[in-house]
C-alpha cells in the first residue's frame, strides 16, 4: 500500500458461492478509485484512493446488488469488528 491509498476489510456474510465472489469482484474492481481487491471466504480486502472513493461508497455499491456488507477493519480508524457501515 502506498501513502495515497487506504485499505478496508469487509465482511460479506451472504457471499457463499464462486459466482457470488466473481460478481462481487467485478463490482469492486469496476469502482473508480479501487486499486486492489482480494476476495476471501465471505469477505474482501480492498485498497482504495480516498480522494476518489470512500469505503462507505464501496459498501453501498455491494449493497445495491444485494450483498450484506459490514466493515470488519478500517485502516483509517483501526476499528476492528463488525459494524453497520
Amino acid at each position: 500500500m502506498n501513502a495515497t491509498n487506504e485499505e478496508v476489510d469487509l465482511a460479506i456474510p451472504n457471499m457463499h458461492s464462486r459466482e457470488e465472489e466473481t460478481r462481487a469482484g467485478q463490482i469492486l474492481r469496476g469502482l473508480p478509485g479501487v486499486t486492489g481487491v482480494r476476495l476471501v471466504q465471505r469477505g474482501a480486502w480492498i485498497a482504495y484512493r480516498p480522494a476518489t472513493i470512500t469505503h462507505e461508497r464501496i459498501c453501498a455499491a455491494l449493497r445495491h446488488v444485494g450483498f450484506r456488507v459490514n466493515t470488519f477493519q478500517d485502516s483509517a480508524t483501526g476499528f476492528v469488528g463488525s459494524s453497520s457501515v
